[in-house]
């Protein structure tokens, strides 16, 4: 699916924002991942995952949320999962930062977009490829530099093969092992892509 910018929705039920795509849509309708509900509110919405990648998928969110804070100082961030007819799973990690304002920059934008497959055919051996995708946007002036109006992107595929630990001991949690290795591979990714932007 060809990346596009994410757009800003609020969610009514719990007063927080999330980035709309093709990847939560429903017809007309965008899903939250803060209350898994659609926006706007429709009864022909059907298209939720299951409980146990929901569970992993608002896990995400929230480790996910903190990784944009630290990285983008202030951002919106989403993260959705579905189920695929194969074993395994696919998600879309989003970040959003306007830039309004800062410096001479009139009007910008930095959209990320992350499309994780995960293939689960094989357990205990999981493979995983992340597609990175940043776009950037950029309406500046100054007296220096006058007007200028930039655009680009920059997209980077990577793919990795792991075989999960038979044992995760008392406190393991084969969920974390996933989002671990996925965001290690988004965050590399993206370590590329800011150099290259």
């Amino acid at each position: 699916m060809r990346a596009r910018f994410a757009e800003i929705e609020q969610d009514t039920t719990t007063g927080r924002k999330f980035l709309k795509h093709e990847y939560n849509r429903d017809g007309d309708s965008y899903r939250s991942p803060w209350s898994n509900s659609y926006f706007p509110p429709s009864n022909d919405c059907t298209f939720y995952p299951s409980e146990n990648l929901l569970q992993l998928e608002q896990r995400a969110n929230e480790l996910f949320a903190t990784y944009v804070h630290l990285y983008y100082d202030y951002a919106i961030s989403s993260v959705y999962f579905n189920d695929t007819d194969a074993q395994g799973f696919n998600a879309c990690f989003l970040v959003k930062k306007e830039m309004a304002g800062e410096n001479d920059i009139k009007e910008g934008c930095w959209d990320a977009i992350h499309v994780v497959v995960c293939n689960l055919k094989e357990s205990p051996k999981v493979s995983y490829r992340v597609i990175s995708t940043v776009m950037v946007t950029v309406e500046a002036e100054s007296n220096a530099i006058g007007k200028m109006d930039i655009a680009g992107s920059s997209a980077k595929s990577t793919q990795e093969t792991h075989t999960m630990p038979d044992d995760f001991g008392p406190d393991g949690d084969p969920d974390l092992f996933h989002l671990s290795t996925i965001g290690r591979m988004i965050e590399s990714n993206e370590e590329v892509l800011r150099n290259n932007v």
